[in-house]
Order: structure tokens, then sequence, then C-alpha cells
């Protein structure tokens, strides 16, 4: 409810102080704050995020761990645990980059349509409020 919270927050301080300035600069000061708010509350996402490409390398380490197991067989002519192993390897590393890029992506998406929301009330009150207030 970010609207009526800084139109009432505008209205109030104008009221308080007789100032246009400070009513304008308190909507900026609450839209900051709303900003903040809203990119708070993407930090576990963004922990997500980062810890994808992390359990994507695990898989990798534990996949070539396997196909090393496997490299005696080789050795005799049976290269089917290496290989194994190996597409156990490039398959989690494959799927935690991808699964990285969509979420990575998600993210940019919601952060700019939040951006985008703020920006909005903020320049609604600018024209709708601030320039229609006059100090008599």
């Amino acid at each position: 409810m970010l609207l009526p919270r800084a139109l009432m927050v505008a209205l109030n301080r104008f009221g308080a102080t007789r100032s246009v300035q400070d009513a304008a600069e308190a909507v900026r000061a609450e839209c900051e704050n709303e900003l903040d708010r809203l990119d708070a509350q993407l930090s576990m996402v963004r922990f997500t995020a980062w810890a994808i490409p992390a359990v994507g390398f695990v898989g990798t380490v534990r996949g070539i761990g396997r196909a090393l197991q496997e490299a005696q067989g080789a050795l005799r002519g049976d290269i089917s645990g290496v290989t194994l192993g190996l597409g156990i390897t490039f398959n989690a590393t494959l799927t935690a980059l991808v699964s990285c890029i969509v979420v990575m992506f998600c993210l940019h998406q919601l952060q700019q349509a939040q951006d985008r929301f703020v920006l909005d009330a903020r320049m609604y009150i600018d024209r709708r409020l601030i320039r229609n207030m006059r100090v008599s």
C-alpha cells in the first residue's frame, strides 16, 4: 500500500511544515524505504540463486569422484563406469547453470517490476499532489 501511505506522508508533512519541498522530500524518503523493504524481501531468493551453482558444483565433484573410482575398470576396457560418472558430472553442472539462469532472469524481472512500481507511485504523487500544493 505504498501509494496511500506516501500520499499520507506528503500531506502530513505539508500540514506540519507548510513546505512543498519538505513534502516532496518525505515522499522521496518513503519511496526509498519501500525500495529497501522490497529489496530485503528478496534476500532468500538471492541466496537461492547463489546456492544453485554451489549445489551443481557438489554434483560435479561427486560425478568426477565416481568416474575416478571406476578408472581401474576403464583400464580393463570397461569404460561404462567412467562414462556414467562423467555423465552425472555434466548433468549436474548443466542443470545448475540452467536453473541459475532461470532464477536470475525471474529475479531481475521481479526487481524491475518493483522498481517501476515505486517510481510510478513517486511520479504520480509528484504530478498529482506535490505540483498542486500551494502555501498561502
